[in-house]
């Protein structure tokens, strides 16, 4: 008997770990590097007019671009490039849904960045870039790609919670 329970504890060990992982198939998986890709581009293009993401992270007190092209910048590098190289290299479900979460919230800060360069006014011409566009549209397909991943996939499978006795009916002899 005691050598049953050995089996019986690695064998749970091993069910909850493949019970948090998540499955992406081929073709999500490839989707999500054109993703990540496309990202680390856009990063390196220009932003708006000719500053670049790297300029915008590394000094936040140049007035070139708007606050939410900064908060974009950071959100599209921790989010849409880390968090998503993370979740496709652990396939782990937590990892995914933070990188479903990120990219989304990513995606809402790219609309207010674009919109802030875009109507921005001061002495001089502020447009949003290639570089903007393609990263804000690139973490929205991130986004999209995410969801059915980590909505198709419990974050564990595990047996259900004991109500004792409200949601199960009671034997009755």
């Amino acid at each position: 008997m005691d050598d049953l329970s050995e089996y019986r504890h690695d064998l749970d060990r091993i069910g909850n770990r493949v019970a948090g992982e998540v499955t992406l198939g081929r073709s999500r998986a490839w989707a999500l590097a054109g993703c990540v890709a496309l990202l680390v581009v856009g990063l390196l293009l220009p932003q708006a007019t000719s500053v670049t993401s790297l300029t915008t992270l590394a000094r936040w007190d140049s007035a070139a671009v708007a606050m939410p092209v900064r908060i974009f910048d950071a959100f599209v590098l921790v989010f849409g490039v880390v968090a998503a190289l993370v979740a496709l290299v652990r396939r782990r479900w937590r990892a995914a849904t933070v990188a479903m979460l990120g990219s989304g919230l990513a995606s809402m800060v790219g609309l207010f960045a674009v919109w802030s360069q875009a109507g921005l006014v001061t002495h001089m011409p502020h447009t949003p870039q290639v570089g903007l566009y393609l990263c804000w549209g690139a973490v929205m397909a991130s986004t999209a790609v995410w969801l059915p991943v980590v909505v198709s996939a419990a974050p564990l499978r595990t047996a259900p919670p004991v109500t004792s006795g409200v949601l199960t009916p009671r034997n009755r002899r």
